[in-house]
């Protein structure tokens, strides 16, 4: 059990972390509007490490925990929806919701099925 749940926690901070410190580095904030080319590099950068994290979450669980990516991608999609019930909308909770949250699913599933 203490592996699953840290499983969530690295896999949920993979995305986190790395897309605060994209956001941070490039001095954008991620509910304002911005160059089409930051979105593109934004939501690709997001896929990527919402995948690894959904992979490296699933790893971590040390089982076949398929609902440890799910867990993941529910934080993600919670997030991205509060962010647009206060915010409003805005570019990068769509993105999350559109592109990021599936890439985390897709990830786990990617593990899983390297087993």
């Amino acid at each position: 059990m203490l592996r699953t749940i840290a499983g969530i926690v690295v896999g949920y901070l993979i995305f986190a972390v790395s897309s605060f410190s994209l956001f941070r580095l490039a001095h954008q904030d991620p509910h304002a509007p911005a160059p089409v080319s930051f979105e593109l590099i934004a939501i690709v950068f997001g896929i990527l490490v919402a995948a690894l994290g959904g992979y490296v979450g699933t790893a971590i669980s040390g089982k076949r925990a398929w609902w440890v990516a799910l867990t993941i991608a529910a934080i993600l999609a919670a997030g991205a929806t509060s962010s647009l019930i206060a915010i409003g909308v805005s570019w990068s909770p769509v993105a999350a919701l559109l592109c990021m949250v599936p890439a985390a699913v897709a990830g786990g599933w990617l593990r899983l099925r390297r087993e």
